[in-house]
């Protein structure tokens, strides 16, 4: 009942994603900066003021669970990629995929369908702070190490993402009027970003193809789906983060791994092959492991 209620709407959308891709050809460009420049900074800005102080006090908790999974799943990657004796194009590729997780694509229906619209604030959280290691420390790792860190990270401030994250804390925190019609406007928008974003991960999976070094992509997909749900749960005992938040937390980051990468991989001809294969697995495989996952959170 977990999958069908859950997690076979998502793969529906996804699969309707793949059907369109297939059939019609759109200009892939086109829907994805619909979604990312207009939907997406909608569907933030909304979430982030209609959030309570509740979601302010989750914040501190929530940077230090996205630093620690992040440099602990950087450590194991590269231990990892050590063991399979990788050579750094491959090691990059890895390191991506196992790092990476789908947050957003993926990670907010899935919260919104598990937990509704109270889980969705959360969520929106969560993958704006999972939006800093994506846009930095990915860059770094699929160029290795030819950009810098601190390059990446202005360029990632150009995105309206983080406009629309900066918008958001700028109208909290001086408590400025917002006419509820304007308001009401982009939480509309907003709300077309959940199946938008669906779709934009169907189209994408539409276009990969599945090849690569197979040990890798499967260990990859096993760290991400098996591994992180495990070090999830740990470290919010460790940091003393629960309910809701906690349940969140651990889900989103229990999702399969991140397609942005894949453009980074393609764009410094990093493996992109092994990524986009990564991708492929871990998001059907993650039907399997995010029932099970539902299933002990309870739902």
């Amino acid at each position: 009942m977990v999958f069908i209620n859950i997690l076979l709407p998502i793969f529906l959308i996804i699969v309707l994603g793949v059907v369109f891709e297939k059939v019609k050809g759109p200009d892939f460009k086109s829907v994805s900066d619909l979604t990312l420049f207009i939907l997406a900074p909608c569907l933030i800005f909304a979430g982030l003021m209609k959030g309570g102080d509740d979601i302010v006090s989750f914040l501190p908790g929530a940077v230090a669970f996205m630093l620690s999974l992040t440099l602990i799943f950087w450590g194991i990657s590269v231990v990892c990629g050590k063991l399979l004796k990788l050579d750094s194009q491959r090691q990059s590729a890895f390191s991506l995929t196992t790092i990476m997780m789908n947050t957003g694509n993926y990670g907010l229906p899935l919260v919104l369908f598990a937990y509704g619209p109270e889980g969705l604030a959360y969520a929106v959280m969560v993958m704006v702070l999972f939006t800093f290691p994506l846009g930095t420390l990915a860059i770094y790792i699929a160029s290795r190490g030819q950009d810098s860190p601190l390059k990446a990270l202005t360029e990632m401030f150009k995105v309206p993402l983080f406009h629309a994250i900066i918008l958001a804390a700028i109208w909290r925190g001086f408590n400025l009027p917002l006419p509820e019609i304007v308001f009401k406007a982009i939480d509309i928008v907003g709300q077309a970003a959940i199946p938008g974003l669906l779709i934009l991960l169907g189209m994408q999976l539409a276009r990969t193809k599945f090849t690569g070094d197979l040990p890798a992509i499967s260990l990859s997909s096993f760290l991400r789906l098996v591994i992180s749900p495990l070090v999830a749960i740990l470290l919010c005992q460790v940091l003393d983060i629960q309910g809701m938040p906690r349940n969140v937390l651990i889900l989103q980051t229990s999702t399969p791994a991140a397609v942005i990468p894949l453009l980074y991989a393609v764009n410094y001809d990093t493996r992109p092959d092994m990524v986009a294969g990564t991708i492929f697995v871990s998001t059907i495989a993650s039907a399997l492991t995010l029932s099970c996952l539902l299933w002990f959170l309870g739902v």
